[in-house]
């Protein structure tokens, strides 16, 4: 029987990968317009910049995690929908509006990977500290990542 909680639950699931998709779009549009120019420029540019752009792309993972842990929790991928109480179904949603907000800094991941490409492309020694702050921006989706994965296996138990 589909409750209340159900609802909250999937509208987390949906939340979570709506947003933090959008955004890792953004994010590889931004980095992925620096890339094409540097390879325009330098086809030996291709590696660093395909590397880069990719960045952003781990929040959509975050998210897809999440969305199928809910939709586990809720029952619905293995035939059984699960009668959840609005309070379950709460913090379901929750738990991906957690990876939902925190996947939004894809798009600014992205912009510093596009300024990456572009220094990496004047300077091969510049790929290596690029990577690394593009990866800064990255830290406030593994730790919404880490607070939903401990709301939901933890707290709710939806891996059994």
């Amino acid at each position: 029987m589909v409750t209340e909680g159900t609802i909250w639950a999937i509208s987390g699931a949906a939340l979570a990968m709506g947003v933090a998709g959008l955004s890792t779009v953004f994010g590889l549009k931004t980095a992925g317009l620096a890339g094409t120019g540097a390879v325009a420029e330098k086809k030996e540019n291709f590696r660093s910049a395909l590397i880069l752009q990719a960045l952003p792309q781990t929040q959509t993972v975050y998210a897809f995690i999440t969305a199928l842990l809910i939709l586990m929790g809720a029952g619905l991928l293995g035939g059984s929908v699960k009668s959840l109480t609005t309070l379950q179904g709460l913090a379901m949603f929750g738990a991906g509006a957690i990876v939902a907000i925190t996947g939004i800094s894809a798009i600014f991941q992205g912009t510093v990977a596009a300024s990456g490409i572009v220094s990496s492309a004047k300077n091969p020694d510049a790929f290596a500290p690029s990577l690394i702050f593009g990866g800064q921006c990255e830290t406030p989706a593994i730790f919404g990542f880490i607070v939903s994965l401990i709301l939901l296996v933890v707290g709710l138990g939806v891996l059994g």
